[in-house]
């Protein structure tokens, strides 16, 4: 390999890189590693093609996926599926637009002209195939983060199988390109590979935002379910309070006659009777209500406000505290509704399950962060806190376990989002913190 090879050759590592880099959001270490597997196994892998004199048949190129596969799955512990998908979408967005660009440039310069200046024309391409891959990248939004929903997954393993299909046609295109009076054709191929692979990226946008866009309407409906359920209780609370306004009037004047009167025992029954019964009304958790008021955030009070009504039904009591006024946390909309579904729903369950009965949600806001601290009462069982986020398994019978294992992969997209789990004895206690950037 000559020096203008190895320059070629660190450019190329250097688009794949940052391909990981754009795409799968790594740290600077994974980076390194990363970059230092691209360079090696590919070599590695060219020369044995070499001496079992494959190399002329673009062996290594229809190989690259499998290469990535095994960094994704061996590495990085991604389920099978994700490696195969991200390994794929790899190798179409550097293979599929490099050989779009050799075409037309090409074909605009001819092909003298490109096989004179061979190495400049190489690196040129690199050049705007990185330029290329940097706009096609953040046009559609191809951040891992970005379509790494499981409402997307029925539609993504389509999308693998288009993949799969890119990826064959692409290496056919490598081979017909190699025969002299097919080149032509194999010319077409790549092209279609790269208008075939956009198409591709168009269709899992437009179908990631329908989808959306469904399940917030899915959303609004149920908000609006619960709405009119929130303002009855409003209302039923709010006469009450001025049920209790007009009476307070006469709890003064019965306590002030006792006063005047000197009579202890009389002091001591209004006392017991009326005041303390009173505080103890005004104090029941169902004006718990008037603290969602404080919350910003539409889906997050319904959700609350749902398991309130849920507690109720249930007869557990359920206490809520709300007293700063709580803007919109800092998580997708629908992950945050999946994750507080999940959250409250079990504490509701749980709850029920317990002797105490007893529910408390908490939103605390405090200068770097905001806390969403759920607690409830549970049956005692011998559980380990790192359990009950493992896939399937459940204190509720067999597969039951989902919930839980959700919300841990949706945090894990979050470096801003802490969940804190704690078992003690009869009292389970969640709290999640969403830290906040200073301002």
């Amino acid at each position: 390999m000559n020096l203008f090879g190895l320059v070629i050759a660190i450019v190329y590592v250097f688009i794949i890189s940052k391909i990981h880099e754009w795409v799968c959001k790594a740290t600077r270490k994974d980076q390194y590693f990363f970059s230092l597997y691209i360079f090696l196994i590919p070599l590695v892998l060219e020369i044995i093609l070499y001496f079992l004199k494959l190399d002329s048949f673009s062996l290594s190129k229809f190989l690259f996926p499998f290469l990535l596969f095994g960094y994704f799955v061996g590495f990085k512990k991604y389920e099978k599926s994700k490696g195969i998908f991200i390994s794929l979408l790899f190798s179409l967005l550097y293979n599929s637009t490099n050989n779009f660009l050799s075409v037309t440039l090409s074909s605009i310069t001819g092909d003298e002209f490109a096989l004179k200046y061979n190495n400049y024309f190489s690196l040129f391409i690199l050049i705007l195939t990185y330029l290329v891959i940097k706009v096609v990248v953040s046009y559609f939004h191809l951040e891992f983060k970005y379509f790494d929903k499981d409402y997307l997954y029925p539609f993504l393993k389509k999308v693998l199988f288009a993949f799969i299909f890119l990826h064959v046609v692409s290496f056919t295109s490598d081979i017909v390109s190699t025969i002299r009076h097919l080149n032509g054709f194999g010319s077409i191929l790549s092209s279609i590979v790269f208008v075939g692979l956009l198409l591709t990226f168009f269709s899992m946008n437009s179908h990631k935002v329908q989808i959306e866009k469904e399940i917030e309407l899915e959303q609004k409906k149920f908000e609006q379910k619960h709405l009119q359920t929130y303002t009855d209780e409003i209302v039923a609370l709010y006469n009450e309070i001025r049920g209790f306004r007009h009476d307070y009037t006469g709890m003064l004047v019965s306590l002030r006659m006792a006063i005047e009167s000197k009579d202890l025992q009389e002091i001591d029954r209004v006392y017991s009777e009326v005041l303390v019964k009173a505080n103890q009304k005004l104090r029941s958790d169902k004006y718990t209500y008037f603290d969602l008021n404080n919350i910003e955030d539409s889906a997050l009070r319904s959700l609350i406000a749902q398991s309130i009504v849920n507690a109720k039904t249930n007869d557990v009591e359920y206490t809520l505290e709300v007293k700063d006024i709580i803007t919109p946390l800092s998580m997708e909309l629908l992950d945050l509704v999946r994750v507080m579904s999940v959250l409250l729903n079990n504490a509701v369950e749980g709850a029920v399950e317990s002797y105490q009965k007893q529910l408390e949600v908490a939103i605390i806001k405090l200068d770097l962060e905001t806390l969403v601290v759920i607690q409830n009462s549970c049956k005692k069982r011998k559980v380990k806190s790192e359990d009950l986020f493992e896939l399937g398994f459940s204190t509720k019978g067999r597969h039951r376990g989902l919930g839980l294992n959700n919300v841990k992969e949706i945090l894990g997209k979050y470096d801003n989002v802490i969940l804190e789990t704690e078992i003690d004895n009869d009292v389970f206690k969640q709290v999640i913190r969403f830290k906040r950037e200073l301002i």
